[in-house]
């Protein structure tokens, strides 16, 4: 079956304009079919799925199902975050995982597995497809201390007490997914360090610097050894790394709710084309928030 016509359009949050979808694979020549390669950022698994994970997965469910009724073969990889995604984005807070499993005295390896098996239930009664491949991050701990060691090696990140910060000062582009440049995100920045230890301050050369991998404290559960010493990866790298690891260095398509466009995916761009210098990923697609009573 060939392609559909090629009439596809998308709003590219990169580039703030509606660009028709072009594959970066050209068709198969026994097919006549092009390869689409789609990440989209998956839950948290530390809760019940909410209104929220039913809009965004819903929505990207559309685009899946409509790429393939054009014709295409998508790859559709939708990550599960189980390790390192603190209760407060700007690297501060405790593991959410962890946190949920301290309150209920279950280990944290329970409660991400109670939460995945239910948020797939969840979306099975909504009739969303199941991806093709559903990563975890705990499953890629390798991986993530790979490529953190790579952008250390070509001078995008630094070690700190133990843990690995990704240099923005190193990658000018930094900001332009989300519009933000470098020097409001310091000014943004003041009122969180203040609030912070002053041992984590001191640890960054620049406010807006994000982890790659974090110290663990003792008594944190979830941690590997590293050569930096036991710790467990960040937020930002889990996505970077399964992505790529799945479905090259160029993704066709990331998607996400808008809300991970700053720091999530911003961070993400960073530390994907500072380690290969290719472009990190051709057509991002974000969905709004839900609004319920006018909020």
């Amino acid at each position: 079956m060939t392609i559909r016509g090629n009439n596809l359009h998308v709003t590219n949050t990169l580039t703030r304009r509606r660009e028709k979808f072009e594959p970066l694979s050209p068709p198969h020549s026994d097919s006549g079919r092009c390869a689409v390669g789609m990440y989209v950022c998956g839950p948290t698994v530390y809760g019940d799925a909410h209104l929220g994970h039913a809009k965004s997965y819903i929505s990207f469910d559309v685009i899946v199902r409509y790429l393939r009724y054009l014709g295409y073969d998508v790859t559709y990889v939708q990550n599960i975050t189980d390790v390192g995604h603190l209760t407060d984005d700007a690297d501060a807070g405790e593991d959410k995982v962890e946190k949920a499993a301290r309150a209920k005295k279950v280990h944290p390896m329970q409660i991400a597995e109670q939460f995945t098996r239910r948020y797939f239930e969840d979306m099975d009664a909504l009739n969303v497809l199941r991806p093709d491949i559903s990563p975890r991050a705990s499953g890629h701990i390798l991986e993530q201390i790979e490529h953190a060691r790579k952008l250390i090696e070509r001078g995008h990140a630094y070690e700190a007490n133990g843990s690995v910060y990704f240099d923005v000062a190193s990658w000018p582009a930094y900001g332009r997914l989300s519009g933000r440049s470098v020097e409001e995100m310091q000014a943004g920045a003041r009122v969180e360090v203040s609030a912070r230890a002053a041992s984590r301050v001191g640890e960054k050369r620049h406010p807006a610097d994000f982890a790659l991998w974090k110290k663990a404290e003792p008594g944190h559960i979830m941690q590997w050894p590293s050569p930096w010493g036991p710790g467990y990866p960040g937020w930002h790298i889990e996505c970077t790394v399964m992505g790529q690891k799945y479905l090259g260095e160029t993704l066709d398509i990331h998607g996400g709710g808008i809300e991970n466009v700053f720091p999530h995916h911003e961070d993400e761009i960073a530390q994907a084309e500072a380690a290969t210098g290719k472009p990190f990923v051709r057509y991002w697609l974000h969905n709004n928030m839900v609004t319920v009573g006018g909020q």
